[in-house]
């Protein structure tokens, strides 16, 4: 399994042996951090850019060329399938540079099989997870599920994208300003300019649904606190109704700390804990983290579509 470095997943997935994460370059002015889910350098890049100086960044993923390289580096011969997951394709170049480098790499892939003894077919899928974030980690763990589980090949594909339909994530920026400029930059328009005046007078916090690729405004909050209380009390009856899958992401960008001491929170993880699904709480990447901005969170999970809920 492959995934860009902008996909938020647990440390459980990531420790697999067969989890590779394809690194997103971030320049900030002239620091450049490199996203690959390294400890590390997420705290780093918190501590350095908590004022917002992420509103000016740069994303610089790798293009097809050294896709290419990746892909042969870490595959040629010790794998026989190869799943890809990316962030949407309509919201960055990731998925057209994998797709691109997985048609470049494959042909010298088997070569080397070939010259190694290995007669074994050979198979590389680039799937567009058509989210981001929280978002592209439901189909990411899912698939792991599905690999683990020993689920045929020949239905992984069309179980992963019935997760990928299903796959609803909500973001809440904290800074309306930060998070229209980056908006902006990603050709997403769901935050209005007159939004961003009303909300930097009245502490208004949208929540916003990404799905399908494409992102829309289904609410707006008196803070915060409304916000998180009223999406952590919307994702426990979601969770309570039946997901499609049992895993829900939240993924924040700062300390996990501020998260701590919410009611709906406890909520949300007592509704997951009856109902055996995973509350995953992680800390953002540092690609979500330049996207969305300080205090920003992201909740994903899959389930049918309710469009009323808020």
């Amino acid at each position: 399994m492959v995934i860009d470095a902008s996909c938020d997943v647990a440390p459980a997935f990531l420790a697999s042996a067969d989890v590779a994460v394809i690194p997103i370059p971030i320049r900030i002015g002239t620091t450049t951090y490199i996203d690959q889910h390294d400890a590390t350098a997420t705290a780093r890049y918190l501590r350095e850019n908590a004022n917002g100086e992420g509103a000016t960044g740069q994303s610089l993923p790798l293009d097809a060329a050294q896709m290419s390289s990746l892909f042969l580096e870490h595959f040629a011969l010790d794998y026989d399938s190869v799943y890809c997951l990316t962030i949407t394709a309509s919201r960055s170049p990731i998925y057209e540079a994998a797709s691109q480098g997985s048609l470049l790499a494959t042909n010298a892939i088997r070569e080397a099989r070939q010259e190694n003894g290995i007669a074994r077919p050979f198979q590389f899928r680039v799937i567009d997870t058509r989210n981001m974030f929280a978002g592209s980690g439901i189909p990411a763990m899912v698939l792991q599920d599905l690999l683990r589980a020993q689920v045929p090949a020949k239905d992984i594909r069309g179980e992963l994208q019935r997760i990928i339909d299903a796959t609803h994530t909500y973001y809440v920026p904290d800074n309306l300003g930060y998070a229209r400029a980056r908006s902006r930059v990603r050709g997403d328009r769901s935050i209005s300019l007159v939004s961003v005046l009303l909300g930097g007078a009245l502490d208004i916090k949208p929540i916003v649904l990404g799905r399908q690729g494409d992102t829309r405004p289904v609410a707006k909050c008196r803070g915060r606190d409304d916000a998180w209380t009223r999406l952590f009390a919307f994702a426990a009856t979601r969770v309570r109704d039946g997901l499609h899958a049992p895993h829900v992401i939240v993924s924040y960008a700062g300390p996990l700390q501020d998260l701590h001491g919410s009611p709906a929170l406890d909520q949300l993880r007592t509704a997951c804990e009856q109902e055996n699904v995973s509350l995953h709480i992680l800390p953002m990447s540092i690609t979500g983290m330049m996207n969305i901005g300080p205090g920003g969170l992201t909740l994903a999970f899959a389930s049918e579509t309710n469009d009323t809920a808020f």
